[in-house]
């Protein structure tokens, strides 16, 4: 005789059968996610998720850029573009007078030029490099979350980087996609204890913007407070981000004769050391500007500037303050460290870029908002979305026509 515990049910044979013959309630033909996933399907399962939203965000985005007098393959060349582009071509030889491009690093400009070595296009050449490194940069932003929250985190947080209004500039020439790939790369490969590959994107993410040096000392910080050991890696993490540097001055030595050429023509572009606030006044007066304000973005553009300080501040200060939604040390050390310099730059022009940048604003957003009530989390992402994509079509639509947004 079989004893049953009275609150155990008895488990007889052919039960579990029997309950995948049972009736189901029909699912409604109106929520067909929920109909595949009652048959133990996943939707665009792992880093398929990330390349499925990174594959409409693009498409969106050129509907929007053409739809508004845009060129599908030429916009991507506007404003910094241009120099990455003679970065490619001719590498710093010959700069100009003024704004000179040795003020650009060339990690996005060398991953490219092997492409157009192949196809002597720079439609290839650009499109291609920038659809790799935009697909890295959102499949590392959902690794990263991943590996420190969880996937429905790190759903949220993609979803939250394609509607941010200035992810536009990851699909141009400019260096922040290939700047996100390997910073949120370089955390994730770590964490995983992918000590390689982590160094390989610590020494590539020191090519793309001066901050990126910044990354490894972060990553090695954090490293040592944790472990309180100073281990090999962290010699390694440092000399691989001190490599990708040396190679940057090497060119400028080599090509300028000054290996730091690009810390002396700030100045061409109205940018100075000082306290962040002196920045955030400037920002202010430049919804009025004088006539002879250097870097004055379109409007829109004025406007997403001085709304991106709160958005970039929020999620730094939640992340290192918060008791409730604990984050690695990382987390905010990071988010510091790849704003203070355009912070402190004296000028606020091209900070929606920089904030775009940030990549850790979008997992300390995404986990944050999974607290709220559902009713609650649904409401604010319609008006979040419906903010969202006006911003980002005023902003292409300025881009698409040749005026400066960041």
């Amino acid at each position: 005789m079989t004893t049953v515990l009275p609150d155990e049910p008895a488990l007889i044979e052919g039960d579990h059968d029997a309950d995948e013959g049972a009736d189901h309630p029909p699912v409604p033909w109106w929520r067909p996610l929920k109909a595949w996933k009652a048959h133990g399907r996943r939707v665009l399962p792992g880093a398929w998720f990330p390349v499925a939203v990174f594959a409409v965000w693009r498409l969106v985005h050129l509907a929007i850029t053409v739809y508004l007098g845009g060129y599908a393959v030429e916009t991507a060349y506007n404003y910094d573009g241009e120099h990455y582009l003679r970065i490619m071509h001719y590498g710093y030889w010959n700069p100009r007078p003024i704004m000179p491009t040795h003020a650009f690093f060339p990690g996005v400009s060398w991953l490219a030029t092997p492409v157009y070595w192949l196809t002597g296009s720079d439609a290839w050449a650009v499109h291609l490099t920038m659809t790799v490194t935009g697909v890295g940069a959102f499949v590392a932003v959902w690794g990263v979350t991943k590996s420190w929250r969880d996937e429905m985190v790190a759903r949220r947080a993609v979803l939250l980087m394609a509607l941010f209004p200035s992810s536009l500039f990851l699909w141009t020439f400019y260096s922040e996609g290939l700047f996100i790939a390997l910073g949120a790369g370089a955390v994730w490969a770590d964490r995983k204890n992918r000590h390689w590959i982590a160094a390989a994107c610590m020494a590539g993410v020191a090519t793309t913007r001066s901050v990126g040096v910044l990354i490894p000392i972060v990553i090695v910080v954090a490293r040592v407070i944790r472990s309180r050991r100073v281990d090999r890696w962290v010699f390694g993490y440092l000399a691989s981000g001190a490599l990708g540097l040396g190679l940057v001055l090497l060119q400028m030595w080599h090509q300028v004769g000054d290996p730091f050429a690009w810390m002396k023509v700030q100045a061409d572009w109205g940018r100075t050391v000082s306290w962040p606030w002196n920045s955030v006044i400037q920002g202010w007066h430049n919804l009025w500007p004088a006539p002879r304000t250097v870097m004055i973005p379109s409007l829109v553009a004025r406007n997403f500037d001085l709304w991106c300080v709160l958005i970039v501040l929020a999620p730094i200060l939640y992340a290192a303050l918060s008791r409730k939604d604990r984050f690695p040390m990382e987390t905010w050390m990071l988010g510091i460290v790849m704003i203070a310099l355009p912070f402190a730059s004296s000028v606020l022009a091209s900070f929606n870029r920089f904030v775009l940048a940030d990549w850790v604003i979008y997992p300390v957003y995404a986990s944050f908002a999974g607290r709220w009530p559902r009713a609650v989390r649904l409401a604010a992402g319609i008006v979040l979305a419906v903010g969202c994509l006006w911003a980002t079509y005023a902003l292409i639509g300025r881009f698409s026509v040749g005026r400066f947004i960041g």
